[in-house]
C-alpha cells in the first residue's frame, strides 16, 4: 500500500544533482520546512543508495508547494522548453498567426536574454523574421524596439555563426579522421577550448565546443585532458547557463565514458545511473554505455537484467549505430553471464540480419563481440573463416598508428590459427608481442591490452601467462 508521500517521493527521486543543487541556489523560503525538505531532496538525489524517507509529518500541502514550485523553477529556466516555445513563436510569425499575449511576451524577452543566453542565435533569428512582420504592418513602436536589439547585439551573433561555421568544419575534419597532422589537430584544441571557455558566447555554442573536445579527447584517448572540462562543465550545470534535463543526462553519459577509461569505476558506476535515470532520445545509447560499466564492476547479472529489460526499444530504434553498439554489448553481456551458446546464436543471427548495415557502421565493435563469442565457444574454424573471408586482419591494419587501434582482431584470428595448428607456438606468441610492445606504454592502451590478453587466456591460459611475462604486465 503506497503512503501519502510516495507521489512526491517518486517525483523527487527523478531529479538530477545539478538540478537539486540549482534549486538550493535559487530558494528564498521563508517557511522553514520548504528548506528542510529541499535539503533531503538535495541528498536523496546524489545518494540513491541510502535514501532517507520523507518527513510524514509535515502537512501534504506542504511537498504539493514545493513540487509545484520545483517544476515552476526548472521549467523557468529550461533551455529546450523555451526552444520549443520560440519555435512555435516563430511559426506563427511565418503564417501571420501572432497572437498579442504572444508579442508581448516576445518584445518582454528582448529585455532579458543577451548574448550569452543558450539559444541566443535562435531567438535572434527569430526576432530578425518578426521585424519584417513589423515593418510590413508598418508598427513602428514594435520596429523600433526590435530594431534596437538586432542592431545592438549584430556584432555578437555575427561571431558565434562564424564560429559555429568553424565548429562544423573541424568537427568534421576530426569525427571522420580527416585531421592529418599533429599541427591540425593542435589547431583544432584550441579552437574548441577558446570557444568553450569564452563565457561571452552563447551557452549553445559553448556546449557544442564542450562535445566537440569530447569527441577529440576519445578520438586521441587523451581522457586526463578530457577531466578538465567536465569539471568546469559540472560547475557549470549548477546553474541555469546549460540547463535542460537532455544537457544533463548528456553530460553524465559523457563523464561516466570517461571515468570509465580513466579505470574510475566508481564514478562511472555513479554517473552512468544518472544518465539513464530518465529516459530520452539516447536513453539506448546511454544505456550500452552503462551497460559496459557495470560489466567491468564485475556486476555481470545487473547488466544484463538491464538490457534485457531494453530489447523492446531496441527493436523501435531506427538508427543502426545504437542498434549495433547494443547487440555489441549484449552479446558480451551474455558471455559474462556464461549463456555461450546463446551469445553464438544471438551474434550470428543479427550478423546475417543486418551485415550490411555493421560493415557500414560500426564493423570492428561488432566483430570484437562476435569473435569473442566464438572464442569463448572454440569455434576456431569459424573465427578464420570470417577473418579471412572479409579480410577483417587487414581491415583492422588501416588503423595501426592511430589513436583508436587495438588488434583485437588480429588477436583472435592469430590464437584461433594456433589452436587450429596452422601457425607454430613460436609465431603465435611472436605476433602478440610484438604488436603489444608497440602499445603498452601508453597508459589506456596497456588498460585495453591487458584485458585483451585475459580474453585470450580462456583458451590458452598458461602460454598467456607466460607472455604477459614477458611483456612485464601483471
Amino acid at each position: 500500500m503506497r503512503n501519502k508521500l510516495d507521489t512526491f517521493t517518486d517525483f523527487a527521486n527523478s531529479l538530477y544533482p545539478h538540478e537539486s543543487d540549482f534549486l538550493l541556489s535559487q530558494q528564498q523560503f521563508s517557511k522553514s520546512d520548504n528548506l528542510t525538505i529541499l535539503n533531503l531532496v538535495n541528498y536523496n538525489t546524489k545518494n540513491p543508495l541510502n535514501l532517507i524517507p520523507y518527513n510524514q509529518q509535515i502537512n501534504k500541502r506542504t511537498y504539493s508547494y514545493l513540487k509545484t514550485w520545483i517544476v515552476e523553477v526548472l521549467n523557468k529556466h529550461d533551455v529546450d522548453l523555451f526552444y520549443d516555445w520560440l519555435i512555435s513563436i516563430e511559426r506563427n510569425v511565418m503564417n501571420d498567426s501572432i497572437v498579442p499575449e504572444e508579442e508581448k511576451y516576445l518584445l518582454d524577452q528582448t529585455n532579458h536574454l543577451g548574448p550569452t543566453f543558450y539559444y541566443f542565435i535562435r531567438f535572434y533569428q527569430v526576432l530578425q523574421h518578426y521585424r519584417d512582420y513589423l515593418m510590413v504592418r508598418n508598427r513602428i513602436r514594435y520596429y523600433s524596439q526590435i530594431s534596437a536589439y538586432l542592431e545592438k547585439y549584430k556584432e555578437p551573433f555575427e561571431k558565434s555563426i562564424l564560429l559555429n561555421n568553424d565548429l562544423n568544419s573541424a568537427a568534421e575534419r576530426v569525427v571522420s579522421k580527416l585531421a592529418s597532422t599533429d599541427e591540425e589537430f593542435n589547431r583544432f584544441e584550441e579552437l574548441f577550448k577558446t570557444i568553450y571557455f569564452d563565457t561571452n558566447l552563447d551557452g549553445y555554442t559553448r556546449y557544442r565546443a564542450a562535445v566537440r573536445l569530447t569527441i577529440f579527447y576519445y578520438t586521441n584517448r587523451e581522457f586526463d585532458k578530457l577531466r578538465s572540462i567536465y569539471d568546469n562543465l559540472d560547475i557549470a550545470l549548477k546553474t541555469n547557463i546549460f540547463y535542460s534535463k537532455r544537457v544533463l543526462a548528456n553530460y553524465y553519459a559523457n563523464r561516466a565514458m570517461m571515468h570509465s577509461k580513466l579505470n574510475e569505476l566508481d564514478l562511472a558506476e555513479k554517473f552512468g545511473y544518472l544518465s539513464i535515470r530518465q529516459k530520452n532520445n539516447d536513453y539506448l545509447f546511454y544505456l550500452v554505455n552503462h551497460s559496459a560499466v557495470l560489466l567491468k564492476c564485475g556486476k555481470h547479472q545487473d547488466a544484463l537484467g538491464l538490457m534485457t529489460s531494453s530489447i523492446p526499444e531496441l527493436k523501435n530504434t531506427s538508427s543502426y549505430y545504437c542498434k549495433i553498439g547494443f547487440v555489441s554489448f549484449y552479446i558480451r553481456t551474455l558471455l559474462a553471464n556464461n549463456q555461450l551458446e546463446k551469445s553464438v546464436s544471438y551474434a550470428t543471427t543479427f550478423f546475417e540480419g543486418y551485415k550490411k548495415e555493421i560493415f557500414e557502421y560500426r564493423w570492428h565493435l561488432f566483430f570484437s563481440a562476435y569473435l569473442l563469442a566464438l572464442l569463448r565457444n572454440e569455434k576456431y574454424s569459424r573465427i578464420i573463416s570470417l577473418s579471412r573471408r572479409y579480410k577483417l586482419v587487414n581491415k583492422e591494419k588501416e588503423h595501426a598508428g592511430k589513436a583508436i587501434y587495438l588488434p583485437v582482431i588480429l588477436w583472435y584470428t592469430t590464437i584461433s590459427e594456433y589452436m587450429e595448428g596452422e601457425i607454430s607456438l613460436e609465431k603465435f606468441k611472436d605476433i602478440i608481442i610484438s604488436s603489444a610492445r608497440t602499445l603498452i606504454n601508453h597508459r589506456y592502451k596497456s588498460l585495453k591490452i591487458n584485458e585483451l590478453l585475459s580474453d585470450l587466456a580462456f583458451n590458452a591460459p598458461d602460454i598467456i601467462k607466460s607472455i604477459k611475462e614477458e611483456l612485464n604486465i601483471n
